[in-house]
């Protein structure tokens, strides 16, 4: 028995495996929706693992959203348009350490921005695409370690490329539907290839990816990545189902056009920082 009580003793309980370009790439991904009630401690609203009813403070994940810059984040419009932001409910979800714990910070989420079609100078409603905009404060007790993607080039993309899709499919009830290892909140990732490219055909349309991959409740706003390096290819807006049976094939927009538009967004923080 002292031999096995040595072997178990070695045993990484609490590891969450090797550090690979998609595990990196995770960090970047983060919940999104809203929150009636965030728990809050002295240095933020924080709440640690190790809290009596941590898992009650899970938040309504509405979507997956992906920093792209500095108090930046992709996401679906629709699920910019789902989330409580006027009622100061929205909210994203990031990793701390509170107290020498694992816990998560909500970061209020201030506004907004759809998609603007640099092709007409104006809105473009047939992009389901917006900006997250939330200027996050990082300090010394509650650092925000969420690095920007790494972006790819969409424009070499072609049917049979193996790709990865990551976000938070089935919103709050995937961390929650089982009976233990309850509450770990992090992005979920499918594997597929490019079983299709969809090109525009009318001058409102974008280009369109179609993945051989299910596309559950809450994966959207989710990345579209390589396989291999990580880097963010696309970004997931919808899938197909029939009868309410997710089907796989799921749709996402390019980084071609996802990445000169939010590269050029910038603005200005209450305290007249820019951003």
């Amino acid at each position: 028995m002292d031999k096995l009580a040595a072997i178990f003793s070695k045993i990484p309980w609490t590891s969450f495996g090797r550090e690979t370009p998609i595990s990196r790439l995770a960090k970047s991904i983060l919940p999104v929706g809203n929150h009636f009630g965030v728990h809050k401690h002295q240095s933020g609203e924080t709440i640690s693992s190790h809290d009596a009813g941590f898992e009650d403070w899970i938040m309504d994940i509405q979507g997956t959203a992906f920093q792209c810059g500095s108090g930046k984040l992709l996401t679906c419009w629709h699920v910019c348009q789902a989330l409580e932001v006027k009622n100061g409910h929205a909210y994203i979800q990031a990793d701390t350490v509170f107290n020498g714990s694992p816990a998560k910070t909500y970061y209020p989420v201030t506004g907004y921005i759809n998609f603007i079609d640099h092709r007409h100078g104006m809105g473009n409603p047939s992009v389901d695409v917006g900006v997250l905009i939330c200027p996050v404060r990082s300090t010394d007790s509650h650092k925000y370690q969420v690095p920007a993607v790494r972006w790819g080039d969409s424009t070499q993309v072609g049917i049979g490329d193996r790709v990865l899709i990551g976000g938070y499919p089935l919103g709050r009830e995937l961390f929650l539907t089982a009976a233990t290892n309850r509450g770990i909140v992090q992005p979920t990732f499918y594997d597929g290839i490019i079983s299709a490219i969809l090109p525009a055909t009318r001058p409102e349309e974008t280009r369109l990816f179609q993945i051989s991959s299910v596309a559950l409740g809450g994966i959207s706003g989710g990345v579209v990545c390589t396989a291999d390096t990580g880097r963010v290819i696309g970004m997931v807006t919808s899938g197909l189902s029939v009868e309410n049976v997710s089907l796989p094939i799921t749709y996402a927009i390019p980084s071609e056009v996802l990445q000169p538009w939010v590269d050029a967004i910038s603005f200005v923080t209450e305290e007249g920082k820019g951003k």
